[in-house]
């Protein structure tokens, strides 16, 4: 196993030496077990992969970043979906979730379960293209470019602590503002978020409501909001805020992350990870891949 630091992301000549953030700007690169390639610049078998319905990218973190700042560049409307084994648990149960992500214009593979199931259906992917690994490369790649990234989501301060660890990797050009997630649906405080992202001129809206609602409500108010890409990233203002501590590079490398997280929360994510992973495996077991 290795690990490498993205281009623009090392901690060194920065302010997060010593911090305990080093961790987040180091991503694993995964075990070839798992995923087709240990190597982050492998050429994929297919640019395409459909599994559980769905039409996902099969291509490596620069690869998803460049994608993404493309289509912020152009100002092409693009709904992005970090697709895992709880977001697939979540959609079969529920139809018009479904029917979100079959919507979304891009959908990147998160997590070993993800991993597993393109093993059963025979085409590896490439990568672990989860959002917490791309974050810190997204916001590296936009800042050089000079596009511009806001954060909605979480309780009060969380995103804007998130924002304050991208500013101390130096990669602060890249951020237009921030924003919490606790309103309602057509409230004065949703319309009030939506002012503001529109208003900070971002290019690119990344929502952490959780699934499925993050999805959903990118979906529904898409037209409202000015910024091209959007993008539902469930937990990952919480990892740069330092509210939760991201499992070691170890770990991650060999698809064990949820049980880092099980361990940090077992009440709250005990049914998810030890059910819903059993759930999910029995899924890509039982032919459900489309």
């Amino acid at each position: 196993m290795r690990t490498r630091r993205l281009a623009g992301n090392g901690v060194a000549g920065n302010d997060l030496a010593g911090t305990g953030f080093e961790n987040l700007f180091v991503p694993a690169e995964s075990t070839s077990w798992l995923w087709g390639s240990a190597k982050s610049g492998a050429t994929p078998k297919a640019n395409r992969l459909r599994l559980f319905g769905l039409s996902l990218a099969n291509t490596t973190l620069p690869g998803a970043v460049d994608d993404l700042l493309q289509a912020a560049c152009a100002g092409r409307k693009t709904q992005v979906v970090f697709v895992n084994a709880h977001v697939v648990n979540t959609a079969a149960t529920d139809p018009s979730y479904q029917q979100v992500l079959t919507s979304a214009d891009y959908c990147l593979a998160d997590g070993s379960g993800m991993a597993i199931a393109a093993k059963l259906a025979g085409t590896p992917f490439v990568a672990n293209t989860n959002g917490t690994d791309l974050f810190p490369l997204l916001c590296a790649e936009a800042a050089a470019k000079g596009l511009k990234i806001f954060l909605l989501g979480g309780a009060d301060g969380i995103a804007s602590r998130a924002a304050d660890t991208i500013r101390r990797a130096g990669h602060g050009a890249a951020i237009a503002g921030t924003r919490h997630g606790f309103f309602k649906p057509g409230s004065s405080e949703e319309a009030a978020a939506i002012e503001a992202i529109n208003a900070s001129g971002a290019d690119i809206l990344l929502v952490g409501l959780g699934v499925p609602l993050q999805d959903t409500w990118i979906a529904a108010n898409a037209a409202r909001i000015n910024a091209p890409v959007m993008a539902g990233v469930g937990g990952l203002f919480d990892f740069f805020a330092g509210s939760v501590t991201r499992a070691p590079v170890g770990l991650r490398a060999f698809g064990m992350e949820w049980m880092w997280r099980l361990a940090q929360e077992p009440g709250r994510l005990w049914r998810r990870y030890l059910l819903g992973n059993a759930v999910f495996l029995a899924r890509a077991l039982g032919g459900r891949l489309a």
